[in-house]
């Protein structure tokens, strides 16, 4: 298994000084979560004084896609590498570009480090240094923002299950709706039948959200898009908050642990956002990401 204690002696071209670029090979392009990731990373970089290398894919095929990338890095062999940040996207029967990921980084004798989704049980790179978002307490922590009793939760399978797990734990009364595409038709069909609903995904709110606005019904959600964070600039009163993952937070810190020889990741806690806190510095670069000003409402606090 490759480990982050990398000697690069063997290698001249990635020699651990002087090293002038770091790889990201991401996924989902379209997503804006991932272009969050992007934005950070490009941005950390650049602080960093290192060449943003990143990567992204475009389908559902998205492991297949992190193959190719490899392939292509492969290419650039007269680049010095300073390490790999890798965000691994599974198949339906675990297939995964891990071994591609893995092979290269200890052929090139560089460092990986894990972002936002762990690796699998067995993986070549099980133990290399991860920085994601603890979904448990997250799930936990939303569940204790919410103040009602009839509660619909929505959710699509992957981090959402571990989310709704540990929401049920804190507000077990709450019933959970396991969607697929069309998820406006389910939240639609029970929109009388409740008077708070959260989304443990950020896409089925922002598809459902004009519904739910038209109800007046208490809305909270995990992941920020440029909407949610409009209706609480505007102080909407039925839009209550959004968990955030720490986006930003998290993709910075893997670039410094790239730079620092990647010896060891972190899980990185997330925040409630709410009209009250949106002057926070941990809201900001999601603000600046969108292009939002604050200041008509942190004028009138």
């Amino acid at each position: 298994m490759f480990t982050s204690c990398v000697n690069n002696n063997d290698n001249p071209i990635d020699a651990e000084t002087g090293a002038s670029s770091i790889v990201m090979i991401g996924k989902l392009g379209q997503v804006e979560y991932w272009q969050q990731v992007e934005s950070a990373f490009r941005t950390a970089c650049q602080k960093a004084d290192v060449e943003a290398l990143y990567y992204t894919t475009a389908t559902e095929n998205a492991c297949q896609e992190q193959v190719v990338a490899v392939e292509q890095l492969k290419q650039l062999a007269g680049k010095r590498l300073k390490g790999i940040i890798y965000a691994p996207a599974y198949g339906l029967s675990g297939e995964s570009a891990d071994a591609e990921v893995a092979a290269f980084a200890q052929q090139r004798g560089i460092p990986v480090v894990i972002l936002d989704t762990p690796v699998l049980t067995g993986s070549p790179l099980a133990g290399n240094p991860y920085f994601g978002t603890d979904n448990a307490a997250s799930g936990r922590a939303l569940a204790e923002e919410v103040k009602g009793d009839r509660v619909a939760v929505f959710m699509q399978s992957g981090a959402a299950t571990e989310r709704a797990e540990a929401f049920k734990a804190v507000k077990a009364g709450a019933t959970v709706y396991l969607v697929g595409e069309d998820a406006n038709s389910v939240v639609e069909n029970v929109i009388n039948e409740y008077d708070d609903f959260v989304f443990l995904n950020g896409h089925i709110c922002a598809g459902a959200l004009s519904m739910l606005k038209e109800k007046g019904k208490d809305v909270y959600t995990f992941d920020v898009y440029g909407e949610f964070l409009d209706e609480l600039i505007a102080g909407k009163a039925y839009f209550k908050g959004i968990m955030a993952q720490n986006t930003f937070g998290m993709t910075s810190k893997a670039v410094e642990a790239v730079m620092a020889g990647a010896k060891q990741g972190e899980t990185v806690p997330a925040f409630f956002i709410t009209s009250s806190n949106l002057g926070d510095d941990n809201v900001k670069p999601f603000l600046d990401f969108y292009g939002k000003k604050t200041y008509s409402v942190i004028e009138n606090k």
